[in-house]
């Protein structure tokens, strides 16, 4: 008579590793909302506090996702570091043009001054 074979159970399935968004997520998400801000012209103040911040989070999300190994996450630091630089360049290009123009109409106002 055979002896009977018990079925052992499988072993059980591999965790899958946990999710790892170390990335630079809010680095994008503010460097995004920082150009929509500029070139917008909507609450000017809120779009150079939003690039300074996409700056320091892009650089800190790239950093940590570079440690970590997760690529996606390093290229989100990126596009948001990126992203959040240009909108301080423009920023600043902005605030030297409004800076010359009041120059100008100052320089004009004041021969028209003199003038009369």
């Amino acid at each position: 008579m055979p002896v009977p074979v018990i079925p052992q159970p499988d072993a059980p399935p591999p965790v899958p590793p946990p999710f790892q968004n170390e990335g630079g997520g809010p680095g994008l998400v503010l460097g995004v909302l920082s150009i929509i801000c500029g070139l917008l012209g909507f609450v000017p103040v809120l779009g150079l506090v939003t690039s300074v911040l996409g700056v320091i989070f892009g650089a800190m999300g790239f950093a940590r996702a570079r440690d970590a190994g997760n690529q996606g996450g390093v290229i989100l630091g990126i596009i948001g570091l990126v992203l959040s630089a240009c909108a301080v360049l423009l920023w600043v290009i902005g605030m030297l043009f409004l800076g010359g123009l009041l120059a100008i109409l100052g320089g004009i106002l004041g021969q028209a001054a003199q003038m009369k």
